[in-house]
């Protein structure tokens, strides 16, 4: 199982505070961790963490933190080559997380912002070894765009996480097999009401065009109300939330989306599939940072059996399906 990442890297600074932070307000706070973050390193190294090989792309600065990245990768396992070094600052970002697990958090992309076309073609070989190509929105959209065009034109799937959402590039649209979104994303790209799409039993108008227009998996996470899938021509598929006392929620999007591909990658029925990614998810709120949080495939597998071999699932859920 091979995963090459259009990647974003983010020295991530979380703050744990009793309460979110107004505007001119100075808190008081209980805990603090500075770790390897960003939306892209953070789906390559849950994935890693699962046991996926990755490669990739990843934009590094000039400034001080440029060796940090470079002692981070070779500390996990990648490989120096998936580094890209670009003019400017390393990404980097503070994040405020309240006594319930919620955050609030803002993110300066620095050089993140100069990963290019050119060094993805550059990787044009690397590309075409992988099972599956993905990335998040951290990147721009000419790597994503020239890196799922490879990926098409050689037969692999592609996984997208508009995350943070900006409006889709249509040619990226046309060559992405999965998407991945929350509903507050999706709503914010059309897709319909977070509470209409939560209790769809058939693809919103959006949705439906989306399908019949070529993707083959939307995926929405709902929270506490756990996830829906929609395919083309079948019921959405539901997955329960797992029940767990969340101390810090960063990550958590990432880490669910990693889940799904090594679920989707080792050929899992869609079922099986979204209750790891689901558990992977959880997993990952039940202590303070991301980094050390995401869960290895011993740890998954451990949850999973704990949980027995089902939730209860919501009204209306649809049969299991491959």
């Amino acid at each position: 199982m091979r995963v090459f990442v259009i990647g974003s890297f983010v020295i991530a600074c979380s703050v744990k505070v009793a309460r979110l932070p107004q505007a001119g307000e100075s808190l008081d706070g209980s805990a603090f961790v500075a770790e390897p973050g960003g939306k892209g390193f953070n789906l390559a190294f849950a994935a890693h963490r699962l046991g996926v090989t990755v490669d990739g792309l990843f934009a590094v600065g000039t400034d001080v933190f440029s060796p940090v990245v470079r002692a981070t990768f070779a500390q996990v396992g990648f490989s120096e080559a998936m580094l890209v070094q670009h003019a400017g600052s390393t990404g980097a970002g503070v994040a405020f997380v309240d006594a319930a697990g919620e955050n609030c958090l803002a993110v300066c992309l620095g050089a993140n912002l100069a990963l290019a076309a050119e060094d993805v073609r550059a990787a044009a070989a690397r590309v075409g070894q992988a099972d599956l190509v993905a990335a998040t929105f951290e990147s721009p959209d000419a790597p994503i765009r020239e890196a799922f065009a490879l990926a098409r034109t050689r037969g692999l799937p592609t996984l997208l996480n508009p995350s943070p959402v900006r409006a889709l590039d249509p040619a990226i649209l046309a060559d992405t097999a999965i998407l991945v979104v929350n509903a507050v994303e999706a709503a914010d790209l059309g897709l319909g009401a977070p509470d209409a799409i939560a209790a769809a039993r058939a693809a919103t108008p959006a949705i439906a065009a989306l399908l019949d227009g070529g993707l083959e998996l939307l995926v929405v996470t709902l929270g506490q109300c756990g996830a829906i899938a929609f395919r083309r021509g079948v019921p959405p598929l539901r997955q329960p939330a797992f029940a767990v006392t969340a101390v810090d929620t960063v990550g958590a999007g990432d880490a669910f989306a990693a889940g799904l591909m090594a679920g989707l990658l080792a050929q899992q029925p869609l079922d099986a599939t979204l209750r790891q990614a689901a558990a992977c998810g959880a997993l990952t709120t039940r202590r303070f940072g991301a980094f050390d949080a995401f869960p290895t495939a011993q740890a998954l597998a451990a949850f999973l059996d704990e949980a027995g071999p089902r939730l209860r699932p919501h009204p209306g859920t649809a049969p299991s399906a491959r």
